[in-house]
């Protein structure tokens, strides 16, 4: 009777976030007729697009055992620099290439510093948020602390408009989710995040990981604030502010371990589209913004609640 109940136990813990959000829906469309078409659904994956390319890329990090605080600040840098060559000299390319390079250079010197002391989830976090704060000062020297509003017109014009940012998101999940669940690559990464001592011992080398994983999160910050800054025309050197926390939130509501290991690609997707929808319905059922933090806060401390009670009840040898 006992392992009956903590098999269904596990059960909540795994999918209970998904049984939420049918409720979710199923309650919202009850009160409005507006939340079920095509048009909102619609509406809401492109609003969640960035925060969830931002999401899949620190997906890696986190299966690895770490954490990348400093994603919010490449944010900020990387839509100031792409927004100075399509203003100034329109210079579409040049300005998205250079972007998206800065966030790879961010993520590349995360991933030296960390590789080289042998961090864990305790020294990226540190590491990490010391990167958010010199990347942020970056940023604000840059643009001279200046809110940096698009001129229009150009190929950066067009990508964050109509379904290319669900296109992108999508797009950039499934080329990571092939690569984690079908490569050496990914499977590596799972080995890490899951036992790093014998992944050492096997012969894998952390180092080039490490520092392979940050460049990738880096990189998917950059894209994304490129993606952001053409959706709104616009560029700030503290628009990614807060943004870091959005995307972990994500990747936890959607079930990955913040120790390392355990979930994926997938699930992050679906703890994308679980706050899209959340948000989405509270603002139908026009709750105000301070109660909309309080409940959101609450879905990640539930989150995290099931993610440490779903550990324990595997590690005591439930499935």
């Amino acid at each position: 009777m006992n392992k009956n109940k903590n098999k269904w136990l596990s059960l909540l813990c795994d999918y209970g976030l998904l049984v939420v959000l049918i409720l979710i829906i199923l309650i919202v469309s009850l009160l409005s007729k507006e939340f079920m078409t095509v048009d909102n659904m619609t509406n809401i994956l492109r609003q969640s697009a960035v925060i969830g390319i931002m999401a899949i890329g620190v997906t890696v990090v986190i299966l690895a055992g770490h954490i990348d605080l400093s994603i919010g600040s490449t944010v900020s840098l990387a839509g100031v620099i792409v927004m100075s060559f399509v203003n100034n000299y329109k210079m579409d390319w040049t300005g998205m290439i250079l972007a998206i390079l800065a966030g790879g250079l961010v993520g590349l010197v995360n991933g030296l510093i960390i590789a080289v002391i042998n961090g864990r989830t305790c020294d990226s976090f540190i590491i990490t948020f010391g990167m958010q704060t010199a990347v942020a000062a970056v940023a604000l020297i840059y643009s001279g602390g200046k809110y940096m509003s698009g001129t229009g017109g150009g190929v950066h014009s067009l990508l964050g408009k109509g379904y290319l940012p669900i296109f992108f998101f999508l797009f950039f999940a499934v080329v990571l989710f092939l690569v984690m669940r079908y490569t050496p690559f990914g499977r590596t990464v799972y080995f890490m995040g899951a036992n790093t001592k014998a992944a050492k011992m096997s012969g894998v080398n952390i180092k080039f990981y490490t520092t392979m994983l940050f460049v990738i999160a880096g990189v998917m910050a950059s894209t994304a604030s490129v993606i952001l800054s053409s959706r709104v025309n616009a560029a700030s050197p503290t628009s990614g502010k807060g943004y870091e926390l959005d995307a972990i939130a994500a990747v936890v509501v959607g079930g990955t371990s913040l120790t390392g290991g355990k979930g994926g690609i997938f699930k992050t997707v679906l703890g994308v589209v679980i706050i899209g929808v959340l948000g989405n319905a509270l603002n139908v059922m026009n709750v105000t913004t301070y109660p909309q933090m309080i409940i959101r806060g609450f879905i990640i401390i539930i989150a995290v609640v099931l993610d440490v009670s779903g550990n324990k009840l595997k590690n005591s040898g439930v499935n």
